[in-house]
């Protein structure tokens, strides 16, 4: 009976191990990247994005992958990075989320990861597979995202009054 016992109290403490590494590991790999408001739901990011008539962004990685963590901790993370992204809707998907989310990435070709796909509000997109040096990204994003020219019958905001 004792034998056991000290197998199971062998596998919690081996388990608890585990969870202690996995956990401080899975939460660096999204503290870089708090400013991107990211969402995880594919279908709600889409109509968010349509209804707003913005971007949408999209990362595609898996936890364990090196090159994934790389991009969202550096590159992804560089100030400059994020201007870019400020105005869109972004969507953070794991490949270990499950086989719709590989299914969705397919859909504009996606087979590896990571991943970064930008969707214009027209349905047109661009991708971009594998780590990528900040600046030849930031040439890719400015690319696929152009500066949007003013929507017809919107008003430009009145400068601020003078004291």
């Amino acid at each position: 009976m004792h034998g056991n016992n000290k197998r199971v109290s062998a596998a919690s403490s081996g388990a608890k191990r585990c969870r202690s590494l996995v956990v401080p590991f899975l939460l660096a790999a999204v503290v870089g990247c708090q400013e991107y408001d990211w969402r995880s739901d594919y279908a709600r990011a889409e109509q968010e994005a349509r209804e707003q008539d913005k971007y949408l962004f999209v990362f595609y990685k898996w936890w364990l992958d090196s090159d994934s963590n790389h991009m969202l901790n550096e590159e992804l993370s560089d100030p400059a990075v994020k201007t870019l992204f400020q105005d869109t809707i972004n969507l953070l998907l794991d490949k270990d989320y499950g086989p719709q989310y590989v299914e969705y990435v397919g859909k504009y070709g996606v087979t590896s990861y990571p991943a970064s796909i930008i969707v214009a509000p027209d349905g047109s997109f661009k991708v971009q597979a594998g780590r990528t040096p900040k600046e030849r990204f930031i040439e890719w994003a400015k690319q696929a995202k152009p500066p949007r020219p003013e929507r017809p019958g919107k008003q430009p905001e009145p400068p601020p009054r003078a004291p």
